[in-house]
């Protein structure tokens, strides 16, 4: 249940940034907007301490905020413009799997616009015969872990037994140290916690790709 809440949670937080920036010159809606996304992250906050209550798992609320990308009180609409304007764009292609379809429309909208090409499906199943279509093309794979048919990982098995190097970047609401138990395969592997903002996702996505945050 807390797993499919940071899904939910995440296209929540994402939307509230994309009305966030049509609303600067609305300094009222502005303002209702943030307490939405103030909530969102609080309820996110709730969400993580649930899964870790669930495994009687210590749980620490200010590194939670943390990782959810807490920031100074510059307005969210204008420091997304700031970035936007600085950020390069790309070529890169990009396959994305995820099975909840909101989230994936959402990751997909944020990625095309920084000038990413973007591959899309639905579950691991799919994205092998996605892959299968653009041989040499995929410059990442961001993939959620659990999903119906094929998850994130049995498809990246696959797909590393015919190429390797391909750069990986998991998704889940799930810590990292529950999905990769093994301290140094969690060190080596790039990923990105629901729920997460867009600015989040974009930082990961270009560190998996090799570029500094």
């Amino acid at each position: 249940m807390a797993h499919e809440l940071n899904n939910l949670l995440t296209v929540i937080q994402i939307n509230t940034e994309f009305l966030l920036e049509s609303t600067e010159e609305i300094p009222e809606s502005a303002g209702e907007l943030d307490e939405i996304q103030r909530a969102s992250r609080r309820a996110s906050i709730l969400a993580r301490q649930l899964l870790a209550s669930s495994r009687l798992e210590p749980f620490d609320p200010k590194l939670a905020a943390a990782t959810l990308g807490r920031k100074s009180p510059t307005p969210v609409s204008k420091s997304r413009a700031l970035a936007r304007e600085k950020a390069p764009r790309t070529t890169e292609t990009i396959l994305l799997v995820e099975d909840e379809a909101a989230l994936r429309s959402l990751a997909k909208k944020i990625l095309s616009q920084k000038g990413y090409r973007v591959l899309e499906a639905s579950d691991g199943a799919i994205a092998l015969r996605v892959a299968a279509g653009h041989v040499g093309e995929i410059d990442l794979i961001l993939t959620d872990v659990a999903m119906p048919n094929l998850g994130g990982r049995g498809m990246v098995e696959e797909l590393k037994e015919l190429s390797p190097e391909m750069r990986i970047l998991f998704i889940s609401g799930y810590p990292k140290e529950e999905v990769f138990p093994d301290e140094e395969t969690a060190n080596l592997t790039p990923y990105l916690q629901k729920p997460f903002t867009s600015e989040a996702l974009l930082s990961e996505v270009r560190a998996a790709l090799g570029y500094a945050r």
